[in-house]
């Protein structure tokens, strides 16, 4: 297998999807212990449906974390892969699951740096 290409602002990218993942898990907690409210596009009828969706969103933004914790590995068998694809996708499930806007601009522009590196 190839070796993983490194990008340019590698750190810039690290710290960014490492701080909207830690931002989008404050905002679950916050919502999951009733201070704030739960900032999701998902529709909540019932409070199953709310804990399920806080529950969900929690795994993700930990997920969000780990990949921009993760150690380099030869054989490329990490569990979130650390690609510009991957904070977008990690974007748009943090809004769907109530992670909130500002831990999606985050990634976003963590996105958008990894992209532009990628490509220039």
């Amino acid at each position: 297998m190839s070796e993983r290409e490194h990008y340019k602002y590698e750190t810039l990218i690290k710290i960014l999807v490492i701080l909207g993942g830690i931002v989008g898990l404050i905002f679950q907690i916050v919502a999951l212990a009733g201070i704030s409210y739960f900032p999701s596009i998902l529709p909540t009828y019932f409070a199953g449906a709310f804990i399920i969706i806080i529950i969900v969103g929690i795994v993700i933004s930990v997920l969000t974390i780990i990949c921009g914790l993760r150690k380099e590995s030869k054989n490329g068998n990490e569990i979130v892969p650390f690609h510009w694809i991957t904070f977008l996708v990690l974007a748009i499930l943090l809004v769907i699951f109530g992670g909130g806007i500002i831990a999606c601009i985050l990634l976003v522009i963590a996105f958008i740096l990894g992209l532009i590196d990628e490509f220039v």
